[in-house]
């Protein structure tokens, strides 16, 4: 009886863990167009893909995308930040993996492929 519990409790908590972290917005963080940042008060960070980051340079952002944090999360400036990303659950992602590392992210903004979405959350 506790085995079977465990067979099917453990699968379904680890998928509702992972469906929250993905799509679950985090509180507190407001979304800004890319022209009113003040880039002199706060990082740039740029998580997109580096072949779709590639195609919509943002100037004075440091790219890193959520694939290498593990790696390169040291190297990303100690100072509030400005989240880039191209979806919300990037967004939603990256957020909680900054929060894990220590650093404090202020706002974000979200560049489709094409343009500027507005999306709430």
């Amino acid at each position: 009886m506790i085995t079977s519990a465990l067979l099917i409790g453990l699968p379904v908590s680890m998928v509702a863990h992972s469906v929250y972290k993905r799509h679950m917005p985090v509180h507190g963080i407001k979304q800004e167009q890319l022209d009113q940042i003040d880039a002199d008060s706060c990082a740039l960070l740029d998580v997109r893909a580096y072949n779709v980051s590639d195609k919509e340079l943002v100037s004075g952002a440091f790219n890193l995308p959520i694939s290498y944090f593990t790696r390169g999360y040291r190297e990303i400036p100690k100072k509030s930040i400005h989240l880039i990303a191209e979806n919300q659950l990037e967004k939603n992602l990256a957020t909680r993996l900054l929060h894990q590392r220590g650093f404090h992210v202020t706002s974000y903004s979200l560049i489709g492929k094409d343009k500027m979405q507005t999306a709430c959350c």
